[in-house]
């Protein structure tokens, strides 16, 4: 459980992870697989032909993929990719960061509003412990 004297290290690792975000530019969807093609020949044989860079990704619920023509562009490609696993890590570090420090704030609050920061108090015992009073059930 983080306390109190936690709040700046949080703070500081928050500010860290919007510097990585913010370092974060060309960000793409999907992944990048190896298409091969089995062709028949004209004398019936067959042959396998490939590699061919695909790119795949999801859109709504179908799965949509396209040849990328250009080998030399499946390096910037795999960057881009990359970039967005780095971009969903670094948010999900935000998030765990940032739901710490909400529980930090209301911790804080909770200990101002109760004396001591022991909890609420009652005036009496609750009827069912006062010595000669029945238990309800």
């Amino acid at each position: 459980m983080k306390t109190l004297s936690d709040y700046p290290n949080l703070r500081q690792q928050r500010q860290q992870l919007l510097q990585q975000l913010s370092g974060l530019q060309e960000l793409r969807r999907g992944s990048l697989t190896e298409q091969f093609l089995m062709v028949k020949r004209k004398d019936g044989s067959r042959v396998k032909r490939g590699p061919y860079p695909l790119l795949t990704r999801k859109h709504g619920q179908k799965t949509v993929s396209r040849r990328l023509t250009d080998p030399d562009l499946v390096p910037l490609y795999r960057q881009q990719i990359q970039a967005l696993r780095q971009f969903e890590t670094v948010v999900d570090g935000l998030v765990r960061v940032g739901e710490q420090l909400s529980d930090l704030a209301v911790a804080e609050v909770v200990q101002k509003k109760t004396p001591g920061g022991t909890g609420t108090s009652r005036r009496g015992a609750s009827p069912r412990r006062r010595p000669g009073h029945p238990a309800d059930a």
